[in-house]
């Protein structure tokens, strides 16, 4: 978004600040954080993803998004706790968690660390090795454990952007996996063991959560995780020209697919049976969840590598 003066839209003053193509609006610095929030309540409104006096999760990696989303749930009045996974990818990592740190002492909003050397007592790059997975789809898998395990009556919020949501749904129709394409939604209600999980920011880019930043002074990682998958970055990188080149389309675009969503897949298709693991009680469709498989192939590891 680049920076110049405006007649604002809401206050109809002219002053510095910028223009949001997809929404063809141009808008003051001063106007803009309310702005952003507004677009938030109306998200959980529109979905009924949880009520005033619910008591949430929210998910902070210490990137733009989660800060940003973190931040307007605050100053929306909301009851939060912070959960923050440190994964141990050395400096990035540790900045991270420092970052988190500060924001939530300042926020005064509570805040649980998980810390993967503590729990597995191993690095993620082995963790990898060993599963023979990307490091970026054992860490996703090792997130979605941990938070549904430490959330006690609460709804876990993350921080996933439009940019996100449409380019997991570009990835998932070029490959035609069905599975993950009917679970796609803003809402995922609770069931057989795992919390219901919302995502406020689905209708925000990753532009806008930048500049509420910005805005409000938000301190956040800029560093990209050198793990991060590059078969993903095709996909935000396609999204990110789309939204470049034609503004507003990934928006329509993401709208017209959970219009349509229901049509394409059926109720049936996607109640997977879920049972409680035999180890741990974490929701799967094995005897075993994907955690405790991935335990048992560390001990293998150990007692024989």
């Amino acid at each position: 978004m680049e920076k110049v003066k405006v007649k604002c839209k809401f206050c109809g003053l002219l002053k510095e600040g910028f223009r949001i193509k997809h929404y063809n609006l141009k808008i003051c610095f001063d106007c803009f954080p309310d702005f952003f929030k507004n677009r938030i309540q109306h998200t959980i409104e529109k979905f009924k993803m949880f009520e005033k006096d619910s008591s949430l999760l929210v998910a902070i990696s210490g990137g733009k998004d989660s800060m940003s989303m973190a931040k307007a749930l605050k100053e929306l009045g909301y009851n939060l706790r912070a959960i923050h996974l440190n994964v141990n990818l050395g400096d990035i990592s540790d900045k991270s968690q420092k970052i988190v740190e500060k924001f939530c002492q300042n926020e005064n909003i509570p805040l649980l660390i998980i810390d993967l050397n503590l729990e597995l007592n191993v690095s993620l790059k082995d963790l990898s090795r060993i599963s023979r997975r990307p490091i970026c789809a054992v860490c996703g898998m090792l997130r979605r454990y941990f938070i549904n395990r430490e959330a006690k009556d609460e709804v876990i919020v993350t921080g996933h952007t439009l940019n996100d949501e449409v380019s997991f749904i570009f990835k998932n129709m070029l490959f035609w996996n069905d599975d993950l394409l009917s679970r796609i939604s803003p809402l995922l209600y609770e069931k057989e063991g795992l919390h219901r999980k919302v995502k406020p920011l689905c209708f925000i880019t990753e532009e806008e959560t930048l500049q509420f930043c910005n805005v409000m002074k938000i301190e956040h990682i800029e560093d990209a995780c050198p793990y991060k998958s590059e078969v993903y970055d095709v996909f935000k990188d396609t999204v990110n020209h789309f939204n470049q080149k034609f503004p507003g389309s990934i928006l329509g675009f993401y709208k017209g697919f959970l219009k349509r969503v229901e049509n394409f897949y059926s109720v049936s298709s996607n109640s997977t049976y879920l049972q409680a693991c035999q180890s741990c009680g974490y929701p799967t469709n094995m005897s075993l969840c994907s955690i405790c498989r991935l335990k048992e192939k560390l001990l293998q590891y150990k007692n024989h590598g």
